[in-house]
């Protein structure tokens, strides 16, 4: 572009040379809706923006989740004013923004007296980094803001909708799938064409929010001279390392610690909440989950494919606490495009996940992805969509370049993990309709749930590495008080079928229910229901761990799906969205604890709570508050089952000990642990619940 002498004297009355580099944090922003700006939270989302201003109802709770789909289905701007005391004796400003995707980014002013605009970028990947030199580019463009003048910078967020329309508008009538770029056929799942977080465009745990905004965070930086990358510090070893060796069985899945096998114990990690944005209440949601992992004995989280790459505030704790990370890299359940400009995009995006993840201990496994081979190998999709063989084989050497050993993702991982952590091409390497599922690598056993096969087939099909295998629950009564209005509470209630995101899980809960306690989901109450399905997710994980543990060293590694939940719903996890500990997170921590006694609990499992003899329960129960502790003692007049503690009204938090047996004349203390801190629990009453009471009425 023409440069012009003018402009360039402008540049000199203002900058100068002796500053060092300086950092603004671009928090004072806002957006626009109905020709109304509003202030806006950076960093943050147009839906909680929404929220904060009374726009929107809350998404998460009755099916208003329906109600707000028209915030994702159009576009969105955002500004903020750049002032001229911020880039005031700098040669160089870069604007930076993270999580960002599918938008312009305009600047607007005055030059030599005239208005102007300019593109700055148009980023396309909201797990990049997006950078422009504001001097240099507009410079280059022939214009320069006047001295005298404020900057605005402006974003336009345009719709996945919209995107998907512009850039793959030759769409075929096969299937219902998206097309690649300049190609005549189609991929399965839109959710693969843009760098965003696939879980926003829903799954079966989670809500539709896509959302958009600046959810990394804006800021400025502006410094003279040249930058230049100062070379990451090695980070300190775990010296961990996995071992994938042909036996006599098939292939081995085990991890070594200083040269000695470890069993795995643990769960998978989803995003802490619908909207990934990492403030105060989402740092507090972090905390409280990770350290509830290792109260209950994990060393291992799985994060998942389909979510986010989480920030360093995350893995900070996990190399606190002590727990391992094995880390997918961001693509799930889908086939993704293999023209250059995807390629070239996700090669910058794993370049630099990859640079900053590895420099922290607790990451000791790099996955390509979730579910890509098992979804090309087993899911229908070569018959469904009608590829010819041509097109298959471009589709596989998409896959091979970029998941393969030596493709783009592991190449980074080669490249920018300076401790050279082992990098696996998909998890599960079968899936769990091939004999080899149990015998080579790890394992994503989903034929107790999506089969509706007994719990006993976890025994029969125990892996060399359980990396997802789990059954669903409701949350507790309470977190569905806070979603459901009172006239919703049954179980098949339009607000209730809209956070069960499974088609048939109402229908597989109910089916093992009835066979495992011996009760038709119908016939008890929604609270009994959900307490109820609680201990069937124990009794049947529980079960699925206990194999696990007793088939070392075949097996050396279980890790339930999932930990956590990104909405209140009913899911596969062991804790709500609101902390709040479920049945399965009490038996994983009896089970997961290295003086667990397997012995006993094999004989626990011998009898279905169907055919138990349960009396009439008759109980004690105290409480008092000692040294800012509520302490409760249960003392048991008859045999009791499952008990459950809960607070009246509900604080978030849970028991150190909840959902216990005792048999007649035991005694139990137990004391809560909220969730924040600083709550009152003087004005809280314990509540009591028991399986006898259930099935005994």
């Amino acid at each position: 572009m023409k440069r012009f002498v003018p402009l360039l004297l402008s540049l000199l009355l203002f900058v100068g040379c002796n500053r060092e580099m300086d950092v603004f944090e671009l928090t004072n922003w806002e957006f626009e809706y109905q020709d109304q700006w509003y202030p806006a939270t950076v960093p943050g989302c147009i839906h909680t923006d929404l929220i904060a201003q009374g726009l929107i109802p809350d998404p998460f709770y009755g099916t208003n989740e329906d109600s707000v789909q028209w915030v994702s289905q159009r576009p969105w701007k955002y500004r903020t004013t750049i002032t001229r005391d911020m880039w005031e004796g700098y040669e160089h400003c870069d604007l930076i923004l993270d999580g960002v995707t599918l938008c312009d980014v305009r600047i607007y002013g005055e030059a030599l007296g005239a208005p102007f605009q300019h593109l700055l970028m148009s980023p396309d990947n909201m797990f990049r980094t997006h950078r422009v030199c504001l001097f240099e580019s507009l410079i280059d463009s022939g214009i320069l803001p006047d001295p005298d003048e404020d900057i605005v910078i402006e974003i336009t967020f345009y719709p996945i909708e919209q995107n998907n329309e512009v850039h793959f508008a030759n769409e075929t009538s096969a299937g219902d799938g998206c097309p690649e770029p300049d190609m005549d056929y189609n991929l399965p799942d839109h959710r693969a064409m843009t760098r965003m977080a696939p879980y926003m465009l829903g799954w079966d745990w989670g809500p539709k929010l896509s959302t958009v905004g600046i959810l990394g965070g804006a800021r400025l930086e502006c410094h003279n001279g040249d930058e230049v990358e100062a070379p990451l510090p090695k980070p300190r070893s775990w010296n961990v390392t996995l071992r994938q060796e042909q036996d006599s069985i098939g292939q081995s899945f085990t991890f070594y610690r200083n040269g000695k096998p470890i069993f795995v114990k643990g769960a998978n990690w989803i995003p802490v909440h619908s909207f990934p944005v990492l403030d105060s209440a989402n740092r507090a949601r972090y905390l409280h989950l990770l350290i509830s992992a290792k109260e209950a004995h994990f060393n291992m989280l799985r994060i998942w494919g389909g979510g986010i790459y989480e920030p360093d505030y995350f893995y900070d704790l996990c190399d606190s606490l002590g727990i391992m990370v094995w880390q997918d890299f961001n693509f799930s359940c889908a086939l993704y495009p293999s023209d250059s400009a995807f390629l070239n995009n996700v090669k910058a995006e794993a370049e630099e996940q990859v640079r900053r993840i590895a420099q922290h201990p607790c990451v000791v496994l790099w996955c390509g992805n979730n579910e890509v081979k098992n979804g090309w190998e087993d899911w229908g999709w070569q018959a469904q969509y009608q590829w010819t063989p041509e097109q298959i084989a471009t589709l596989q050497h998409g896959i091979d370049t970029l998941f393969g050993p030596d493709g783009i993702l592991a190449q980074a991982v080669k490249q920018y993990d300076p401790l050279k952590r082992p990098y696996v091409t998909s998890s599960p390497l079968f899936g769990w309709g091939h004999p080899e599922c149990v015998t080579h690598g790890d394992s994503h056993y989903w034929g107790v749930w999506w089969g509706e096969q007994p719990f006993e087939m976890y025994k029969e099909k125990t892996g060399r590495f359980m990396s997802e295998y789990g059954f669903q629950s409701y949350p507790d009564y309470s977190t569905v008080c806070r979603y459901c209005p009172e006239d919703q509470r049954y179980i098949d209630s339009p607000v209730m079928k809209s956070h069960q995101k499974h088609g048939r899980g109402l229908e597989i809960i109910d089916k093992a229910m009835r066979q495992y306690y011996g009760v038709d989901s119908r016939s008890l109450s929604l609270e009994d229901f959900c307490y109820v399905s609680q201990l069937l997710q124990a009794w049947g994980t529980g079960y699925g761990i206990l194999c696990h543990l007793q088939a070392q060293p075949h097996c050396m590694g279980t890790l339930y799906w999932q930990l956590n939940d990104c909405w209140p719903v009913a899911s596969w996890s062991s804790i709500d969205c609101y902390g709040n500990w479920k049945a399965l997170h009490y038996r994983a921590r009896d089970l997961f604890s290295d003086t667990v006694d397997l012995s006993r609990w094999e004989r626990y499992y011998r009898t279905y709570p169907r055919n138990l003899r349960l009396p009439k329960a008759r109980y004690d129960l105290s409480q008092r508050i000692e040294k800012g502790r509520l302490v409760v003692d249960v003392k048991a007049a008859s045999n009791l089952r499952d008990v459950m503690l809960q607070t009246s009204p509900h604080v978030d938090g849970h028991f150190d000990m909840n959902y216990f047996d005792l048999a007649a004349g035991q005694s139990l203390r137990a004391c809560f642990i909220p969730a924040d801190p600083k709550v009152d629990l003087s004005h809280v009453t314990v509540t009591f619940k028991c399986l006898n009471q259930v099935l005994n009425p």
